[in-house]
């Protein structure tokens, strides 16, 4: 699916610090000023996904792809914006084409990184709405249309599990009624450079038990209305593919491959805890759980599809 998240927020909120840290990779420059990021970057993210990896894991295969989501990193917008102000109407024009945003709002107090809006005490509730405010108000006087929103609040290292993070996390989304989610940007990004075993370690240590990047793919997942299916290509590669809730097989079919969907026959489907369980496709075939669908057939999520179709 070609479908987008925009990383929002203002200058020096730490958008390009959440960016390197879905990316995997600092492809976005980081600096203690505004308007570091002028060309908005975009990563393809792997949706977090146990089902892939216990699925990986019985067949065995030699490619494992996961479902994606785009992220696009937009520069840090400004009170103005949409009278042209910090080149303004280029990134309003960025935000009117992706389908959801994350909106990144400072919550951490540092004085040695400029705030562009400082009111109130770095990282105080009041000055957290006042920033999100701003944005918001830019958007409505830029016509921007109301997207599906997510709030990151950018916390610092020592307040990732804090009671005062997690009563800010309760306020701001009973105020604006938006889905709010507390991550460390900065942890996120240091975990770039470890490996596997490291991170794991690492997370323990900080006593989380995952990173913030997964609940927010998984969040982002959930604003643009996407399920993942599955395909399995012999012992060669396993697939987990996005669509749209409500998408039919149809659908399906033209998403793994534009042939499938103009010779389509039919397709065998099968839920992926009920191949887990059983132990494989053949085996799960064999207890009668394999079924046979048309192409008005709507996908649920989980399903694992093998298509039939005519060349």
């Amino acid at each position: 699916m070609s479908l987008t998240v925009g990383i929002v927020g203002l200058p020096n909120v730490g958008k390009s610090t959440l960016f390197n840290s879905l990316a995997q990779r600092r492809l976005a420059e980081t600096a203690a000023r505004p308007f570091t990021t002028i060309d908005p970057h975009e990563a393809v993210v792997g949706v977090p996904d146990t089902h892939l990896e216990k699925l990986s894991k019985i067949i065995k295969p030699e490619e494992t792809l996961p479902a994606t989501v785009t992220f696009i990193d937009i520069a840090g917008l400004v009170k103005g914006a949409h009278e042209g102000e910090g080149l303004g109407n280029q990134f309003l024009g960025k935000i009117r084409e992706v389908d959801a945003v994350v909106h990144v709002v400072r919550a951490f107090y540092d004085p040695q990184v400029v705030h562009s809006n400082l009111t109130y005490e770095m990282g105080s509730l009041n000055q957290i709405y006042e920033d999100i405010d701003i944005i918001n108000i830019e958007l409505e006087l830029g016509e921007i249309a109301v997207k599906p929103t997510v709030i990151v609040l950018n916390v610092g290292e020592d307040d990732i599990k804090s009671e005062e993070t997690q009563n800010k996390i309760i306020e701001v989304t009973e105020k604006y009624k938006i889905d709010t989610l507390a991550i460390s940007a900065k942890i996120e990004e240091e975990l770039i450079d470890f490996n596997e075993s490291e991170r794991k370690q690492y997370l323990k240590d900080m006593g989380l038990k995952g990173t913030g990047l997964e609940r927010l793919i998984n969040y982002a997942y959930k604003m643009l209305n996407l399920i993942t299916f599955y395909t399995i290509k012999g012992g060669s590669e396993v697939h987990a593919w996005s669509i749209r809730k409500g998408s039919n097989a149809l659908d399906a079919a033209a998403t793994v491959h534009t042939d499938f969907a103009k010779g389509f026959i039919k397709a065998e489907v099968v839920n992926v805890g009920d191949l887990l369980g059983a132990g494989g496709w053949k085996e799960v075939g064999l207890k009668g759980e394999v079924r046979l669908e048309g192409k008005d057939y709507l996908v649920q999520d989980g399903d694992v599809i093998e298509f039939k179709f005519s060349i």
